[in-house]
């Protein structure tokens, strides 16, 4: 695999042309699927959704960008503002990539993976465990600790270092919603400070209008554009949304914006948010 420019000029962009998995091991033992020919570009800064059923791919997609060594990979990879190193890398299910053993530990040792001075760590520790709400078991062992304190404490690693790329596959799924919402603003705040974000979810309800989505369907990306688009664009023959052809269901608010629009009673944009409906019933 090439990791070099393959326009021959400086880029910034993270960029995958012509990728390829022909098959690659994800965590616990499961077989990721294939990437058929797979050509996307990140900026720094930006902020990706990746969406898909379960076994479309998105997961394989996601780790290619993180920078994850995998097998079966062909094409030119460059990693531009991401760097070589991985990028922190969030996964659902917090047992299967955690390395310290306390809150404390794996946020120290995120920190000096990344090059980080003692002293620098100290004062970062203590305050991402003060964001997180983790300073009351910071020193507490995994197993005395619940799933969402698990995760919450590998989402506060992934922060802490402030990498120029963070990647979260669906891990605010299985959250509460307090701990959800917590999870959401700080990834935001990072967002806010500069990082790009890549967010693979299967949540519609966490795509904003204007950002970015990736739709991956059976190893290839089937959409790239707006939420707003992935949601309410229509292929002239089929009459189906990039949502509804990924295999994945829009809620009830934007059938409702598909059928008011059919019948003449909504114009474009349609309404997404809860303050975009609000508009649309005041008038």
């Amino acid at each position: 695999m090439t990791h070099t420019n393959f326009t021959g000029q400086e880029v910034l962009e993270l960029q995958l042309k012509d990728v390829r998995v022909e098959g690659a091991p994800e965590p616990e033992a499961q077989r990721a699927p294939r990437l058929r020919t797979v050509n996307i570009t990140l900026a720094p800064g930006e902020w990706l959704y990746i969406a898909g059923t379960n076994g479309s791919g998105k997961s394989t997609l996601a780790r290619l960008l993180a920078g994850l060594s995998m097998e079966g990979v062909s094409g030119t990879i460059v990693r531009g503002f991401a760097g070589e190193y991985p990028a922190p890398y969030v996964m659902q299910q917090p047992d299967a990539q955690l390395f310290g053993e306390t809150p404390r530990e794996e946020i120290a040792f995120a920190l000096e993976w990344m090059g980080m001075k003692a002293d620098e760590i100290d004062s970062r520790l203590t305050e991402t465990l003060r964001r997180t709400g983790l300073a009351a078991v910071s020193d507490v062992a995994w197993e005395q600790l619940s799933g969402g304190q698990k995760q919450l404490a590998a989402i506060a690693a992934a922060i802490a270092a402030e990498a120029p790329l963070l990647v979260l596959d669906e891990a605010t799924s299985m959250l509460d919603d307090q701990t959800r919402s917590l999870a959401h603003e700080l990834i935001r705040e990072r967002h806010a400070a500069g990082s790009a974000i890549v967010w693979v979810t299967q949540r519609l309800d966490e795509l904003m209008p204007e950002e970015r989505v990736v739709a991956v369907i059976e190893g290839e990306i089937g959409f790239d554009g707006r939420a707003r688009d992935f949601f309410y664009g229509r292929d002239e023959a089929s009459g189906t949304t990039p949502c509804e052809a990924s295999g994945l269901q829009p809620g009830y608010l934007m059938k409702l914006a598909l059928a008011m629009r059919d019948e003449g009673l909504l114009r474009d944009p349609l309404p997404m948010t809860d303050a975009e409906w609000r508009e649309v019933v005041d008038l």
